[in-house]
């Protein structure tokens, strides 16, 4: 097989800025070569075999060489891997994603870029600063905050004499520097500047001033890095146009989920949401049994009887077989679950309705983790990787199945448990708040049953701190 490596860039932050192609790149991946900047709920799109390899950079401190990340990806795409190297914001905007593509057409290795969101046009956007405007700037200019490799300045006398707006990137370190420079070549010491910080993300600030007192501003509220530097007259806009939603600035950790409902009504609102990864399904060989044994089929969950179904099609039975059992819902979601395959439960019950001949279908773990045993028809494989967050970063963690409560603890540190103290916990019915408390999670556990019941209980509990 034919390797390929994609520069990938992932956007400024928000999972949800991804590009449809990009999103389907990750999906694809074998090997994932990630920097510093990007949000880590992204790797959540990647397979559970895929090699994910951190090669982030800190400012002046690089863990791994530009020229080993080059190598590795020769190496990867010529042992027939599909390579993504993920970056921040875009490939080809002060990501050394051109050095990257002129190393892999040199050894003669297939690529292909597929652009990111630059937080230079996003970053703006997302405090409320258009980047043009007919009435304050008709042209932009993206510069770095860094000198060149030669230790060349910049040529601040044509920077300092451009129209329109100036957008610096990486230099929050040079930020005197380059306030100095500007002023010194001519540009007004009034003119408007901000500093956006954590474009997009939960923890987004913004500092308004002037190139006089902007770097005085950014040191009083304590701004660093990552932050974009932007100086114009379209600075002014922010006060009328940055965006005022009820979840704004609010950190919510969700279990990830392909058809997701939840986290897009979430960022409507204005929520940042980041994913913690799921496990992943695998078909478990079955042993089908002989069914006029039994009297009732007790379901544990949808998916079990979903599986049940595929392996009696394979071995030439269908739903007939099951004509004579008492069909039993362990709650009310599975029973939901069986109405969209045709089924209506005649019970529903977190026990068997019947003393004796009784099947119960489920997962492997956790049929062997209750008391009545039954049929595993599929197994659920844990990801092995704990959750890349502080979970102190956090307002809420909303859990909407009980599985999700499993995963989420199988990735919890000691720490991250403490820490669990200071979020508000959502649970989506009864059943996975007894799913937390099983877990031995003693808090406050806020419960509600619907979509619309999560946002207004949410709102409700920012509105009260």
């Amino acid at each position: 097989m034919i390797g390929r490596v994609t520069l990938l860039g992932a956007g400024p932050g928000n999972p949800e800025l991804l590009t449809l192609l990009g999103k389907r790149r990750l999906k694809e991946a074998d090997v994932v070569l990630y920097d510093r900047l990007i949000n880590p709920s992204l790797l959540a799109l990647v397979p559970a075999q895929a090699e994910r390899i951190d090669v982030g950079k800190l400012p002046n401190f690089h863990k791994v060489k530009q020229s080993v990340i080059n190598q590795l990806l020769v190496d990867y795409a010529q042992n027939g891997k599909q390579v993504v190297r993920l970056k921040a914001g875009d490939p080809y905007v002060f990501g050394r994603g051109g050095e990257e593509g002129q190393f892999l057409r040199e050894h003669g290795v297939t690529f292909d870029v597929v652009p990111g969101l630059t937080s230079a046009i996003t970053g703006l956007a997302a405090v409320g600063i258009p980047i043009t405007h007919r009435d304050y700037a008709s042209s932009f200019h993206v510069i770095t905050g860094h000198r060149q490799a030669d230790g060349r300045q910049l040529d601040w006398e044509n920077i300092a004499h451009q129209e329109g707006t100036l957008v610096f990137l990486m230099g929050m370190a040079a930020l005197t520097d380059i306030c100095q420079s500007l002023m010194s070549h001519g540009r007004q010491v009034t003119t408007p500047v901000a500093i956006v910080q954590w474009a997009t993300q939960w923890r987004q600030r913004l500092v308004t001033g002037t190139l006089k007192d902007i770097d005085a501003r950014a040191h009083e509220q304590q701004i660093g890095s990552p932050a974009i530097i932007v100086v114009g007259e379209v600075v002014q806009l922010a006060a009328i146009l940055q965006p005022t939603l009820s979840l704004q600035g609010v950190h919510v950790l969700l279990p990830y989920t392909v058809n997701s409902q939840l986290y897009p009504a979430l960022q409507d609102r204005g929520a940042t949401v980041d994913f913690y990864e799921r496990s992943t399904v695998s078909r478990i060989p079955v042993k089908l049994p002989d069914w006029t044994h039994y009297r009732e089929l007790f379901i544990c969950d949808g998916l079990a009887y979903r599986e049940l179904l595929k392996e009696m099609v394979n071995k030439g039975q269908d739903q007939r077989q099951l004509a004579h059992l008492h069909i039993t819902a362990k709650n009310p979601t599975v029973a939901k679950r069986l109405q969209r395959q045709g089924i209506l439960a005649d019970e529903v019950s977190d026990t068997p309705m019947v003393a004796e001949g009784s099947l119960a279908i489920g997962e492997k773990g956790h049929l062997a983790r209750s008391s009545c045993g039954g049929l595993a028809t599929y197994e659920l494989i844990a990801k092995n990787s704990e959750l890349p967050w502080q979970l102190e970063e956090f307002q809420a963690i909303i859990f909407p199945s009980s599985a999700s409560v499993q995963d989420f603890m199988m990735g919890v540190s000691r720490e991250q448990w403490q820490q669990m103290a200071q979020c508000k916990l959502i649970a989506m019915g009864k059943q996975v708040e007894q799913a937390l408390r099983q877990a031995g999670i003693e808090q406050v556990v806020i419960q509600a049953t619907t979509i619309d019941d999560v946002l207004t209980k949410l709102e409700r509990q920012v509105t009260h701190e």
